[in-house]
């Protein structure tokens, strides 16, 4: 029996003559044609829309005094504890969607995709009488399309097996096989040699997933402290059954040029760093374009890294020619009109330094003018890190993005190598790729190494060095001729001069000239840490621990100094009276000579 037909129905289509089976077999065909074409009508009709809540209803004031029950780590407090006062690290930017919102929506039949705390708004596939329907809700206050965004595949051409030519090994005794041109170009190897290679800086990657991340030999031994796929709502974040085909190759090639260590062949910048990863781009095949990027996911995975505890976020992602949506106009690249420029600015206010490729479309707004601006968003925000790309040689890339934004500012800030940069590729293999993709996570680790050597520095600071310290880069036309311009910005990384001179390891035996309160060691901490102090003489002083409400918590020694180095001990972080602390961020207080010293501690249990 035919699947969906009876044997009566059948007897009945025999006995008719063959005009009339071929007639009604398109009948049939043409019913199926005008059914699909209906649904995919139906299907056009709907919009993936930002629906913004007027207020957060009435949010628990005990929420925001434990950060804990909103889902932010005490690693995320002790970053936010360095731009923010103690009384502020949470506010109502960190607290959930309300409840109450959310469920009346459920009931109204909208199906949300992803949210938002930092905007206060959900993203879900809307028909129009949808739209209609939820505009009228009391606590619903705009609907407005979410800008999806295609960009081209970059560029990649195999490895060779060898360059004999080239001098691999570094003082450090690392070899860095083929990726020594892109590290030695922004003096990466330099800083490696002196041991500093990312330990205690946390990193996070938003891409389109990491494939091979537990198997390839040069990424298995990267320490990934959490992932997410923010596309297929789980924790595997290499590609799924069903996605296109390169899914995650492009995240697995920027993470290993950030973190990624195979002796002999490839070394990252930040190697020794950990990570956090993201997954919230989709790989497609297309004509113009491969990759769909989509800003409420974005927004959600940065939030999400931000909680976290991310020191550094490298995002190789972009916005400004958008399909399905509406694009941004050049006059809107100011820094504080695209959804991802806005979510950018709020992460540098909570600590994080967001290093972000200034996009792959090319120099020229318009060639016959010269007119420049030509960079995605949220490479227009103010705050962060945004990177063009050059080649090996140091000359800006034919596809990579300029400045400057509407507002005027400079764009670029930096640049870095994204011509050839040598990347893993498959299980074991490696290529060579181009795009400002790659130019990013070289200057993200570079920020990890400057943060890695001085752990309290801001963003805002990192900024500054990476900036002050960059090789001037100058070009023939005369829009590039001057410093900064916004085709290199302020220049070439410059690594060994970003990370400058390191802390000073004290002498045991000599005598300093004042007291130094050093930060303490290991920090974070869990269990013991040591604090240093150097004294230049015998006097009166008094080394305590403080909470964030200015607490005293331990009081680790009062009474007289001894001149030089001394070393205490805050033994399994115990308060006065013998109880272990919670986790948390503390603050050790030196008191001496009238004068108050005081540095950061971050305990986790």
């Amino acid at each position: 029996m035919l699947y969906g037909f009876s044997p009566n129905l059948w007897s009945v289509w025999r006995r008719r003559s063959p005009i009339w089976f071929v007639g009604s077999f398109v009948t049939i065909f043409l019913l199926f044609v005008c059914v699909g074409i209906l649904s995919s009508a139906c299907v056009a009709q709907t919009q993936r829309c930002w629906i913004t809540f007027r207020d957060r209803g009435s949010p628990s004031t005990t929420s925001l005094a434990n950060p804990r029950m909103l889902g932010i780590s005490d690693r995320a407090l002790w970053r936010r504890s360095k731009v923010l006062p103690p009384e502020r690290l949470v506010d109502e930017l960190d607290l959930p969607l309300n409840q109450s919102y959310l469920d009346q929506l459920h009931s109204a039949g909208i199906v949300i995709r992803s949210s938002s705390r930092w905007f206060n708004a959900v993203s879900a596939e809307l028909t129009a009488s949808q739209q209609s329907s939820i505009a009228n809700l009391p606590f619903v206050s705009t609907i407005k399309p979410v800008s999806v965004f295609f960009k081209r595949r970059p560029e990649t051409t195999p490895a060779p097996l060898h360059q004999p030519l080239l001098k691999n090994i570094s003082l450090a005794g690392i070899d860095y096989g083929q990726s020594l041109v892109q590290l030695t170009n922004i003096k990466v190897v330099d800083v490696h040699s002196r041991g500093v290679a990312g330990a205690g800086v946390v990193i996070g990657l938003l891409d389109d997933g990491f494939n091979q991340h537990a198997v390839h030999p040069a990424l298995k031994n990267i320490k990934i402290l959490a992932e997410y796929d923010f596309v297929q709502r789980d924790s595997n974040t290499s590609r799924a059954p069903g996605e296109y085909f390169d899914q995650g190759n492009h995240g697995a090639g920027t993470l290993s040029t950030i973190g990624g260590f195979e002796n002999g062949s490839l070394v990252g910048v930040a190697f020794g760093a950990s990570f956090i990863l993201a997954k919230t781009e989709i790989d497609s095949s297309g004509t113009n374009a491969d990759f769909r990027i989509e800003e409420d996911l974005y927004v959600e995975g940065l939030e999400w890294e931000e909680r976290m505890g991310a020191d550094v976020v490298s995002s190789s992602l972009g916005y400004n020619l958008f399909v399905d949506g509406p694009s941004y106009s050049y006059q809107e690249m100011n820094g504080v009109t695209a959804t991802t420029s806005k979510a950018a600015r709020i992460a540098a206010r909570k600590g994080v330094l967001l290093v972000t490729a200034m996009g792959n479309e090319g120099n020229y707004r318009d060639a016959g003018t010269r007119s420049t601006g030509t960079m995605i968003a949220p490479a227009d925000a103010d705050s962060i890190i945004s990177v063009g790309a050059v080649n090996a040689d140091g000359y800006i890339a034919g596809f990579s993005s300029t400045g400057p934004t509407a507002d005027g500012r400079v764009k670029p800030e930096v640049v870095a190598q994204g011509i050839s940069v040598f990347t893993m590729y498959g299980e074991i293999g490696y290529k060579f790729a181009n795009g400002t993709s790659f130019s990013t996570p070289l200057t993200a680790g570079v920020a990890a190494l400057i943060l890695s050597a001085h752990p309290s520095l801001t963003p805002m600071q990192v900024r500054d060095r990476l900036t002050s310290t960059a090789k001037a880069l100058y070009g023939s036309a005369s829009e590039n001729s001057s410093h900064p311009n916004n085709f290199y910005g302020w220049g070439m990384v410059d690594a060994l001069a970003a990370v400058g001179t390191l802390p000073v390891v004290p002498v045991p035996g000599s005598t300093p000239d004042q007291f130094v309160l050093h930060s303490n060691y290991p920090n974070p901490f869990n269990g013991s840490t040591t604090i240093i102090v150097e004294a230049p003489g015998e006097q009166q002083i008094d080394l305590a621990i403080y909470n964030l409400l200015g607490q005293r918590v331990r009081t680790i020694f009062r009474g007289k100094s001894q001149a030089g180095t001394s070393y205490f001990q805050w033994q399994n972080a115990l308060n006065d009276v013998g109880v272990q602390v919670e986790t948390g961020v503390y603050f050790c207080r030196l008191a001496a000579s009238g004068s108050l010293q005081f540095q950061k501690i971050l305990y986790i249990k």
